[in-house]
């Protein structure tokens, strides 16, 4: 992972918005919706792990599509109307095109020499 700044920090930047977003709705809701939340974060790591542990590109590919994807959802969600809703819902669709097209991002700011 050292050789890819740029994904590094996306998902460290998605570790920690996850894991506020699971502190404001527990003091919000209480633990109504802690499984639910906590299932997404699993299902984040599960898919983190698989990236930095493997050369196959399949579990960068689906972190980006479970970005994508929660994105588009929560357009239609009851919250999206709301500011936070939309700034979570642009995070989420920028977070996950910053992750597919990391390596052309570094290669364009200079940070890594891709090919």
């Amino acid at each position: 992972m050292k050789e890819r700044p740029v994904l590094t920090s996306a998902i460290i930047l998605t570790i920690i918005i996850e894991l506020v977003l699971i502190i404001l709705v527990y003091n919000k809701v209480g633990t109504e919706r802690l499984p639910y939340q906590i299932g997404r974060l699993a299902v984040q790591l599960i898919l983190i792990l698989w990236v930095m542990n493997s050369k196959s590109n399949i579990g960068l590919f689906l972190l980006m599509v479970y970005h994508i994807v929660t994105g588009l959802l929560g357009i239609y969600s009851k919250g999206s109307t709301e500011l936070l809703g939309q700034i979570l819902i642009g995070f989420h669709l920028i977070i996950g095109l910053v992750i597919y097209f990391h390596d052309w991002i570094e290669n364009k700011i200079g940070i890594k020499n891709v090919g």
